[in-house]
């Protein structure tokens, strides 16, 4: 006659082996039911070959281990121990009773089992009883932290809350919260130890880490420089790792990172019961990480958008977002734009005679329309220079008609000052007057600035021959443009030749050419 023999709790248990298969596992249709994590489902099986007993893994989570070996089969002899999660259960061929003791061991918990045991992401759980119960407290626990840590917005704020309550729910001496880059990387983004102080360095088992991540399991060992999975790692054995549990930072199907907690100089100060707070701490924890980061890049879009919206029209900047072309200006790039320059005649004389108040009034509704005409042909807005108005056409966008583009928002620039002249005569107020200039070629284009502020704008002489032609050549109610632009929207504008002109700087005179506005209909200067 034989007989398995095992301690649960404070009582001993057998179950006698006659001539049928014995199952060993979590899943009550067992012969031999173990209520723990550390026990796989359907674990195990001891069964009758002729006279003798032998077990089989059947593809546990954490294995079985005979007398210290792991083993996928072997044959019982009289005193065998077995080693199923974490219960020693005693194979006997009498009814002798010998060394019967729970083993201090590395187990497993796999995330999905995990997962189905606590519900975490399906309907909460209700009791039914009075007793409390591993796993409700375990629940009593995360719900004292669940709610700070999900309100929590920002990714440092939700790391520290994360240490808060490790340290707080479990006898850790140091904790580790490390994420992965989208390259698979490990960065250290948390280390502290009991007490509040940063540590320098995580001395987290790459084996163990490696373990957690790819196979989406929670790891408690009592001693990792006794486990054989463990001990040939390197950073175990220098970092002298013994009493250790890292579980995954997961959420649904995804792992974002590792926790890791450590007693360096302990062994045995961890229990499944706080593996099981560990794994789920790190769910919530995982949560609260990918929200935090989902912020973040919110607000980052947001002040990107608010950062482009200063320069270029809602079209363009959806265009610009919508291309992820935001990201890419931290360089600069060499392009062919067409830079416009327009200007408010007699603006000094007209403002001796204003209060500032009126003069801020004043500038405003000539940057709001000229703003306008630019946003409307998908023109980016540079700067506003005294009572001047800068603005490009083909960046960040490329615009192969950037030339015309410049041309039409010059022009409905006229349209909308002809409006506002007349609402201004309708107030008994003076007419304004504004001449336009345009010069196309080649820029350098992006962010350029100090180390602490930057502005996209545009460097090049094609800037200084637009600025110099608005300055010395443009009158009142004229548009005039380069030879570049004129060659680009001769087909499209009727123009004339000003003559060869000498502007200030430049080597060498430059033909200089002016749109016939008043040939164009609808468009009065």
């Amino acid at each position: 006659m034989a007989e398995l023999r095992w301690v649960e709790g404070d009582s001993t248990h057998k179950v006698r082996l006659e001539t049928t298969p014995v199952g060993i596992g979590r899943a009550s249709d067992n012969q031999l039911v173990l209520k723990d994590f550390s026990v796989s489902r359907h674990h195990a099986r001891v069964e009758p070959r002729g006279e003798a007993w032998w077990v089989m893994d059947l593809g546990s989570t954490n294995g079985v281990k005979v007398n210290g070996a792991y083993v996928s089969e072997a044959l019982l002899a009289d005193g065998d121990q077995l080693l199923v999660g974490n219960f020693t259960i005693f194979f006997h061929r009498t009814e002798s009773i010998q060394n019967m003791s729970v083993s201090s061991s590395t187990f497993l918990r796999s995330i999905e089992e995990f997962r189905e045991d606590f519900r975490l992401e399906r309907e909460p759980v209700r009791r039914h009883t009075t007793a409390v119960t591993a796993r409700e407290r375990v629940l009593e626990a995360l719900a004292q932290v669940a709610r700070t840590l999900l309100e929590v917005e920002e990714l440092e704020p939700v790391l520290d809350k994360v240490m808060e309550a490790v340290f707080e729910q479990l006898t850790a001496d140091r904790a580790f919260v490390l994420l992965f880059t989208p390259e698979g990387k490990a960065e250290l983004r948390m280390a502290r130890s009991r007490g509040g102080k940063q540590l320098a360095e995580a001395p987290v088992s790459q084996t163990i880490m490696d373990l957690v991540s790819r196979q989406k399991v929670a790891v408690l060992t009592s001693d990792a420089q006794a486990d054989e999975r463990f001990a040939a790692g390197m950073s175990v054995r220098l970092h002298q790792i013994r009493s250790a549990m890292c579980a995954p930072l997961w959420h649904r199907d995804s792992v974002i990172g590792v926790l890791f907690v450590d007693t360096p100089l302990a062994i045995g100060c961890f229990t499944a019961e706080h593996l099981d707070l560990l794994t789920a701490l790190a769910n919530y924890a995982a949560v609260a990480i990918d929200r935090a980061r989902l912020n973040d890049s919110i607000r980052e879009e947001r002040r990107a958008r608010e950062r482009l919206e200063r320069y270029h029209s809602p079209a363009v900047v959806e265009a610009i977002v919508g291309h992820h072309h935001a990201a890419e200006k931290d360089r600069h790039e060499t392009r062919e734009v067409s830079v416009m320059f327009a200007d408010i005649v007699g603006f000094t004389s007209r403002c001796q005679s204003m209060d500032p108040p009126d003069v801020a009034r004043f500038l405003t509704d000539f940057f709001t329309l000229a703003s306008d005409a630019v946003f409307e042909f998908g023109g980016t807005l540079d700067k506003f220079i005294g009572d001047a108005v800068m603005a490009f056409f083909g960046a960040p966008l490329q615009q192969g008609d950037h030339a015309e583009r410049a041309v039409r928002a010059a022009l409905a620039m006229f349209r909308r000052l002809d409006t506002w002249n007349q609402e201004r005569e309708v107030a008994g107020l003076e007419t304004v007057a504004v001449r336009v200039a345009i010069n196309s070629g080649l820029v350098v284009v992006g962010d350029i600035g100090s180390a602490t502020r930057v502005d996209y704008t545009i460097l090049g002489n094609t800037v200084n021959v637009a600025a110099r032609l608005e300055e010395m050549v443009a009158k009142p109610g004229q548009v005039v443009v380069g030879p570049a632009t004129q060659r680009a929207v001769a087909h499209l504008f009727p123009t004339e030749h000003m003559g060869n002109i000498q502007l200030r700087g430049l080597q060498g005179k430059l033909p200089v050419f002016r749109v016939l506005t008043e040939e164009l209909p609808g468009t009065e200067a």
